[in-house]
């Protein structure tokens, strides 16, 4: 578990040290307050406040150290260049594929009939959905291996990779990304309601955990405050994980504003 310590002469001292340290926002770490500290009399009994900081993104806790923490710009620089990349790498890869499916599709109708088969057709396009999106990540020269799952009308895509956090990007980004071109790619051969969810290393369900605990920790905050909190922009799932975590408290209220995609939360004090 990646944690630290810091002094200072209040817990707000001590906590924009260890923000600055880390180089992490607040909602990015669970704060641990060890010793609230004591202004003394003329100096005398005085004592420094101590926190403990302990990292809760899925992002950060890709790291094995503190001191790589740290060290981190140069990596996520890369991993900043690597999602302008896949982008490009996306679009090309998707027009090639789109060029190949339409010689081999012959007409409409044949896309219509292959859609209706059931299930092993599903795991058909699902197999075929899995090899394109790990052929995206491959040609990032990153190594991949991934396993599908067919649920109902969902399909469940998880990859391993040691570079994982290259795969996941700052706050999802990329693998968000993977996600919305593996989807668009398996509408061409699925109609109607159909979803892809890509996951790696249990991602999601982490990152879920750190959505709930930011929401409750921004709702206390806005209650505190008795002003709104606005978050970072992100993809609407990841609004409706926080909604749901703030819903049952009392006198909160969340909306979203702004244009996708860069549309955010905002929490309120009624």
């Amino acid at each position: 578990m990646l944690k630290s310590r810091y002094e200072g002469q209040s817990v707000e001292q001590a906590l924009q040290q260890g923000l600055e340290d880390l180089d992490v926002q607040e909602q990015q770490v669970r704060i641990d307050v060890i010793k609230e500290g004591k202004k003394g009399i003329f100096g005398f009994m005085k004592q420094d406040a101590q926190i403990e900081l302990t990292v809760i993104d899925p992002e950060l806790k890709q790291f094995e150290s503190i001191e790589a923490l740290k060290n981190r710009h140069q990596q996520l620089e890369e991993v900043d260049e690597s999602s302008n990349n896949v982008h490009i790498q996306q679009e090309e890869t998707v027009q090639e594929r789109n060029d190949d499916v339409q010689n081999d599709i012959q007409s409409e109708e044949d896309i219509h009939e292959h859609s209706n088969q059931k299930k092993d057709s599903l795991n058909e396009v699902a197999q075929d959905t899995l090899e394109y999106v790990l052929k995206i990540v491959r040609e990032m020269n990153i190594d991949v291996d991934g396993s599908y799952e067919v649920k109902s009308h969902t399909i469940y895509i998880n990859m391993t990779s040691n570079n994982a956090a290259y795969i996941i990007g700052k706050r999802g980004q990329i693998l968000n990304a993977l996600q919305i071109v593996g989807q668009n790619y398996m509408h061409q051969f699925v109609k109607g309601y159909y979803m892809l969810i890509l996951d790696i290393e249990s991602y999601r369900e982490k990152r879920k955990e750190t959505l709930e605990q930011l929401a409750i920790n921004m709702a206390k905050k806005a209650i505190q405050t008795k002003k709104p909190v606005k978050l970072e922009p992100m993809p609407n799932f990841e609004r409706k994980i926080m909604h749901q975590a703030v819903s049952k408290i009392e006198n909160i209220e969340t909306y979203s504003e702004g244009r996708e995609p860069h549309r955010y939360l905002v929490i309120k004090n009624k």
